[in-house]
């Protein structure tokens, strides 16, 4: 939680020196991570708190709501028992909260934009529905990451005899920034929720937009050597995409509005 720079320069630093796989969890709990560092400097109330353990933090919390069961990327609200300080590094203690006052949910876009993305919505939509079901006041936030690479390698395709590893974003006289254009757009379409009288929606959305290929997933997998081989000269600067497909300050989806809608839903139901 100690990391300096953006959320979107630590995301393309994590997968330039890591790779991305998307049967892992190490990516979406950095991000969390950071998410919570951002909305501690950015909102003196929750500082406050975390920091006299009025309220905790979990990641991938596990609710029930109703017949239902609620996973929840970051999960922040108040302790069971007595408060207690967190322990110097943490700026917050990380322990299941008993009352869920704010809920995130993390998702991305790496390849296959045109399906992902539909389902996305879903999840999103699902997301805040759980949120509202638990509780109206419930802060239920979103945070995407999408990748505006021209090509992608999929791990879960290489020992695939039926599919490609190697995917190309681009297509049909549209460059991979168009498309993950037309992505966030398509989720501009979700409402966003100005207070807890309002039936649905989610509180705040936040979007961030990278460019990573993935062939570096390749690097030091010996049976994979050939494959790397091959595809050694496409490789490109893992790196944060430029403006656009990249949000500006301002826009309502862009990250800091996300991390500001939160803080001030907060401020109004819980302060």
């Amino acid at each position: 939680m100690n990391s300096s720079g953006t959320i979107e320069e630590l995301i393309v630093a994590e997968v330039a020196a890591e790779a991305y796989h998307p049967r892992t969890s190490k990516h979406s709990d950095s991000q969390s991570l950071l998410i919570i560092r951002d909305l501690l400097a950015t909102c003196p109330v929750i500082a406050k708190r975390a920091a006299t353990g009025e309220i905790v933090a979990q990641l991938r919390h596990r609710q029930q709501v109703g017949y239902n069961k609620w996973v929840i990327d970051i999960a922040l609200g108040t302790p069971a028992g007595a408060p207690q300080v967190p322990e110097p590094p943490d700026l917050i203690r990380f322990t299941p909260p008993s009352l869920i006052q704010i809920a995130i949910e993390l998702k991305s876009i790496w390849t296959e934009h045109g399906k992902a993305r539909h389902n996305r919505l879903r999840d999103f939509d699902a997301f805040q529905s759980h949120a509202f079901s638990y509780d109206p006041k419930t802060i239920s936030a979103a945070f995407l990451v999408v990748n505006a690479a021209e090509i992608f390698l999929s791990p879960l395709n290489l020992d695939s005899p039926k599919r490609e590893p190697l995917t190309r974003h681009g297509q049909a006289g549209k460059s991979s920034h168009q498309i993950a254009t037309e992505t966030i757009d398509i989720f501009r379409a979700l409402h966003l929720r100005n207070s807890a009288a309002e039936s649905g929606g989610l509180d705040a959305l936040g979007v961030v937009v990278v460019e990573h290929d993935n062939l570096s997933y390749l690097k030091g997998r010996a049976q994979y050597s050939e494959l790397e081989m091959k595809y050694k000269d496409l490789q490109r600067s893992t790196r944060v995409a430029p403006i656009p497909p990249s949000l500006r300050i301002g826009d309502p989806l862009h990250y800091s509005a996300m991390i500001q809608r939160i803080c001030n839903a907060y401020n109004e139901r819980f302060a």
